[in-house]
């Protein structure tokens, strides 16, 4: 009789045991989603963007008639230099700009006068490959740079560092 009590009880746990696997596996059935219905978080139109640093805009950029050369000015983030030099000669053109938003590949420069407090703007634009950009500066027209594959020494050797 105590055999088959130990028989009976060991019984009840195995099948009470059982039963809470089969209901901790319904538990934890994952639901399915419907991935046309999640929508992506829209950004806010009153905060500005950083995303900017993460273009591959530094470096030297050239074409048949000038380099241009972007560096940090600053913080990193939002702060550069363009250095513009000619192929030929000793002159150049600086300029200090912020990038404080950007539309996926273009990017709006606000360009700031150390001399007076007159601002204008530039934008930059780079191709799908990130090989090209199009520089427009004010009141001139649209150029096109190709990732330098040359330092600005060798591109002007007249050129005063």
């Amino acid at each position: 009789m105590f055999t088959l009590k130990k028989i009976t009880v060991g019984f009840l746990v195995i099948w009470s045991l059982a039963a809470c696997d089969n209901e901790q596996v319904m538990i934890i059935k994952p639901e399915r989603v419907d991935l046309k219905e999640v929508q992506k978080p829209t950004p806010q139109d009153n905060v500005p963007s950083y995303e900017a640093p993460k273009y591959h805009i530094y470096g030297g950029w050239m074409n048949d008639e000038s380099y241009i050369l972007i560096k940090s000015d600053g913080d990193g983030r939002s702060k550069f230099t363009l250095e513009k030099i000619p192929k030929k000669g000793k002159g150049k053109i600086l300029k200090y700009f912020q990038l404080p938003e950007s539309t996926g590949s273009k990017l709006t420069g606000i360009i700031s006068s150390k001399e007076s407090n007159n601002t204008s703007f530039l934008t930059l634009e780079l191709n799908k490959e990130k090989t090209e950009i199009t520089v427009t500066l004010p009141n001139e027209k649209p150029v096109t740079y190709k990732e330098a594959e040359m330092e600005p020494q060798e591109f002007n050797p007249d050129y005063e560092w």
